[in-house]
C-alpha cells in the first residue's frame, strides 16, 4: 500500500500510462473523492493516505482501467462552475456544450420560456434557469431513466423546470417557447470505429448515434420544431464537426426563412447552429 496520495498517484500512472488511459483520471477521482481543486491535490500530495482511502482509489483506478468513465465512476461531472450527478443513463457533459449554454444565456437574456430537447442529465436547462432567474424552462427527454438523472439535479440546485418524457415534440401538444436548444443525437454509425472506447462501451448509444449520416433526428426535429416557436424566437443547436454543408441543406429546405448563424467552438470547428425566426415566419 502506498504511504502518500503521491504515492498512489504514481501507482495509478504506471498502470494507466500502458494501457492508453488518461493519467489526468485518477487525479480527478482522488481530487472528488477528497473534495480537493486540483491545487488541494497539488498541496497535500505528500500528506499520508488511509487505508480506506486506498481500497476506494484503487478500486476506482481498476474500473478505469476497464475504460469506464471516471465521471461514472465518481457519479458527477463539472459543468460552467457547478457539479451535476450523471450516471450511464446520461452523456458526460462537454465543454463544447458549455459554449453553446453561453451562446443562448448571451441571446436569451429576456426570455421568458424555454425547452430543451434531449436534455439527459439536465444540464443545458438547469444551467440556463440559474443564470436566467426569471426563465422557465421545459426539459424533454426520450428515456424516463435520463429525466429522473435531470430531476435528482435540479432538485440539488433547487430549481423546478418542467419536465416532458416524450420523442422530440409528441408530448407537447400545443406548447411554444421563446426558444428551443437541443443536444441531439448526431453520430454516424460508421464512425464507430474511431470513437474513444468509453464512450462507446459506456455512454448511452440512443443519445449517441442517428441514421442517415448522423442526420435523422436531425431531420424529424426540423418538421416539428416551428410549431413550437413563437414569434421572433430561435433554436440553437449542437452538431458533428463536418455536418455543416447538410444541416444548412436541410434547414433551408424544412425552415425556410429562417436566418442561419454557424459558429466554431474554440478548437475552430463548427459545431453550433442558430435558426432565427422573423415575425410572420412562424
Amino acid at each position: 500500500m502506498p504511504n502518500t496520495y503521491a504515492e498512489a498517484l504514481n501507482w495509478a500512472s504506471l498502470l494507466l500510462s500502458p494501457a492508453g488511459q488518461e493519467v489526468d483520471n485518477a487525479n480527478f477521482i482522488l481530487e472528488v473523492q477528497k473534495d480537493w481543486t486540483p491545487s488541494q491535490r497539488r498541496l497535500h500530495q505528500d500528506d499520508p493516505i488511509t487505508e480506506a482511502e486506498w481500497q476506494a482509489f484503487s478500486a476506482a483506478v481498476q474500473r478505469l482501467l476497464n475504460d469506464e468513465p471516471a465521471q461514472y465512476i465518481v457519479g458527477k461531472a463539472p459543468f460552467l462552475g457547478e457539479w451535476f450527478t450523471v450516471t450511464p443513463d446520461v452523456l458526460i457533459p462537454r465543454f463544447e456544450t458549455e459554449e453553446l449554454v453561453d451562446w443562448v444565456m448571451t441571446d436569451q437574456a429576456a426570455a421568458k420560456t424555454g425547452l430543451d430537447m434531449g436534455t439527459g442529465s439536465g444540464i443545458i436547462g438547469l444551467t440556463l434557469m440559474q443564470h436566467l432567474p426569471d426563465l422557465a424552462m421545459t426539459l424533454v427527454d426520450l428515456s424516463p431513466a435520463a429525466l429522473e438523472v435531470a430531476k435528482t439535479n435540479a432538485a440539488a440546485l433547487n430549481l423546478a423546470p418542467t419536465f416532458v418524457q416524450s420523442d422530440l415534440f409528441t408530448n407537447l401538444g400545443d406548447a411554444k417557447f421563446d426558444f428551443i436548444v437541443a443536444n441531439l443525437p448526431y453520430i454516424d454509425h460508421a464512425e464507430e470505429d474511431v470513437m474513444d472506447r468509453s464512450t462507446k462501451k459506456f455512454e448511452p448509444e440512443m443519445a449517441l448515434f442517428a441514421d442517415h449520416h448522423g442526420l435523422a433526428v436531425f431531420e424529424h426535429f426540423a418538421q416539428m420544431a416551428m410549431a413550437h416557436l413563437n414569434p421572433d424566437g430561435a433554436i440553437y443547436l449542437e452538431f458533428g464537426y463536418h455536418q455543416r454543408p447538410a444541416l444548412a441543406a436541410l434547414f433551408d429546405d424544412q425552415m425556410p426563412g429562417f436566418t442561419q448563424t454557424f459558429r466554431r467552438d474554440l478548437a475552430g470547428h463548427q459545431r453550433m447552429l442558430r435558426l432565427q425566426v422573423q415575425k410572420g415566419n412562424v
